[in-house]
């Protein structure tokens, strides 16, 4: 859903405030404190007033951030404020700000709070926001009051949790995202099949785009009210998985719980090997014409199956693409990915591509080092040729987006 995502503020530059608003975007996606600043162009008033709109945001009470982030962030808030009053007088910070930081320090009556708090301990789950702007929308610098879209999730910050890598969000998926972005055509009128598709991210993302395009693109003269959205098969082999993606898509907050076509299907890529009529069949009578990965790329083991999906999906289905955005931790499981996909009529060409929230180096949170804001990743764009592919064309630790087409029907003479 769209979100005011700001307030006026009284001192600094008006293109500068945007800093500001890059606090309230860290905060909802639980970057790190040690990776947030504030420039000194601020007022003591100005960082205060919009700390207390942070504080008070209905959205992220209702969807707060982990109860230990939130006890790092307020303690780094304070400790921002404290200083900022030394060089100002008269300057009190609210109460409200104490209150509610006193409210997330563990109690010696509360065990549960004390162990979610113990070094040893997992990270909790999470609620997570990212603030990302419609394509058909743009802003000039200065401007201060921006409309955002929202994507709301409830995720593990865990690398692994419940025995599985899908329960977070992973980089790849947001470069992919600001593809689709940019791109909007990709998905606007065109069914969609995600494989791996995790929290559900990208699913809302696809809805969200869908339904503004739907929205916008009526002709109001004709009288005709505008077709009902393609369908988005939303896909995974972990049952937990897929049902924390349905528990995303359905939150009241995200726009793809408006979403009246979408589809959450078990798959397990091994069928393409084992039962490829089964998956083909499944393929046929869903009428895919785009499918979409992120981060799908990972495990040297699940690199046949994974080829012989889309393999299956591209010559046999109705797919006429597949995007796979790929982030390049090992260059030898790239190799092997390509070498399995080689089948394919492909060459390669670069282009880049701005990542759409601030992110560390595996994710929306957690460990890593944190990426800066609005950091731009090359990606790979795999076009239709026949010439040969050579993985030093993708970059280690960035985030690449491989397009295969649909191989071309060969007609005999």
């Amino acid at each position: 859903m769209s979100v005011s995502a700001t307030r006026r503020t009284g001192g600094g530059a008006p293109n500068a405030k945007v800093y500001l608003l890059r606090v309230l975007h860290a905060y909802s996606a639980l970057v790190p404190p040690r990776h947030i600043t504030i420039p000194p162009i601020f007022s003591f008033s100005d960082v205060h007033d919009f700390l207390i709109g942070i504080l008070l945001n209905d959205h992220l009470n209702k969807y707060p951030p982990a109860r230990e982030y939130q006890r790092g962030f307020w303690k780094w808030a304070l400790e921002k404020l404290e200083n900022l009053s030394k060089n100002e007088e008269d300057n009190e910070i609210d109460e409200r700000i104490y209150q509610h930081y006193t409210t997330l320090i563990p109690s010696v009556h509360d065990p549960a709070i004390i162990d979610i708090a113990s070094a040893n301990a997992l990270p909790s789950d999470s609620y997570i926001t990212h603030y990302w702007n419609p394509p058909d929308r743009s802003f000039s610098s200065d401007e201060v009051e921006r409309t955002y879209e929202t994507i709301t999730l409830f995720e593990s910050r865990a690398t692994i949790a419940a025995g599985t890598t899908g329960l977070r969000t992973w980089r790849a998926s947001f470069a992919l995202a600001q593809y689709l972005i940019e791109h909007t055509d990709l998905v606007a009128h065109h069914t969609v099949l995600e494989l791996g598709s995790g929290t559900g991210f990208l699913g809302i993302l696809i809805a969200s785009l869908q339904l503004r395009f739907d929205l916008t693109s009526a002709d109001p003269t004709d009288g005709a009210q505008s077709a009902s959205p393609p369908t988005i098969y939303l896909t995974d082999a972990n049952p937990c998985v897929l049902d924390r993606c349905q528990h995303n898509m359905k939150l009241a907050c995200n726009r793809s719980s408006c979403h009246p076509n979408i589809e959450y299907r078990l798959l397990d890529w091994c069928d393409a090997i084992s039962s490829p009529d089964s998956l083909a069949s499944f393929l046929a009578n869903t009428d895919v014409e785009i499918i979409l990965g992120a981060d799908v790329v990972f495990d040297p083991t699940m690199v046949p199956p994974l080829v012989a999906t889309l393999s299956v999906a591209l010559s046999q289905g109705t797919a006429q693409m597949a995007l796979i955005g790929i982030t390049i931790r090992n260059q030898a499981t790239l190799s092997y990915f390509l070498e399995e996909i080689s089948r394919f009529p492909i060459s390669v060409t670069k282009q880049p591509i701005l990542n759409i929230v601030p992110t560390n180096r595996e994710g929306s949170h957690g460990g890593g080092s944190s990426t800066p804001y609005g950091r731009r990743f090359p990606t790979i764009d795999l076009r239709s040729s026949r010439c040969g592919i050579r993985s030093k064309n993708f970059q280690d630790n960035a985030v690449n987006i491989a397009f295969l087409p649909k191989p071309m029907q060969q007609h005999s003479v």
